[in-house]
């Protein structure tokens, strides 16, 4: 008895656990850590990028996440959503009673060209390991961005 009893608590606990991991359900491929491998503008690599910076997705949220020498990080929210016509907008608009819109917190890491706002993004391929992106900036410039699933 006590065997059947420990074996009911397992099964519920590994039907349950997964299910907190993707708050509000499933949102397909994009789930996770994504290192951002590479950075093109206007075709050239951007030599300046030194690979150090990751996007993750969980519901709606979005963070961008920098990591420094020594392992500081410099983390920016935003949210999410994939639209009907292909493209990937990343809104860097919000705020709260701590960060008004615009501050650090709700802005994208300068390195990536995003501006501190509603940004559109072209999907060129979607994968469950790859995702590559571009996007034209306020200042007429073509990002290239180039992501692995990590």
């Amino acid at each position: 008895m006590k065997y059947i009893i420990l074996t009911l608590i397992a099964a519920v606990a590994i039907v349950c656990l997964p299910g907190c991991t993707h708050n509000n359900g499933d949102i397909g491929p994009y789930f996770g850590t994504w290192k951002l491998t590479g950075i093109e503008i206007d075709g050239k690599p951007d030599e300046t990028y030194s690979g150090n910076i990751f996007w993750q997705f969980q519901s709606t949220v979005f963070c961008m996440r920098q990591v420094n020498p020594h392992h500081d990080t410099d983390i920016r929210w935003g949210s999410w959503e994939e639209t009907s016509d292909n493209m990937l907008a990343l809104n860097f608009t919000h705020h709260d009673d701590e960060h008004p819109a615009g501050s650090n917190f709700y802005s994208p890491l300068p390195v990536t060209g995003l501006a501190p706002a509603v940004n559109y993004l072209k999907i060129d391929r979607k994968s469950s390991s790859h995702l590559t992106l571009t996007y034209l900036s306020e200042r007429g410039a073509t990002y290239r961005y180039q992501l692995k699933k990590w």
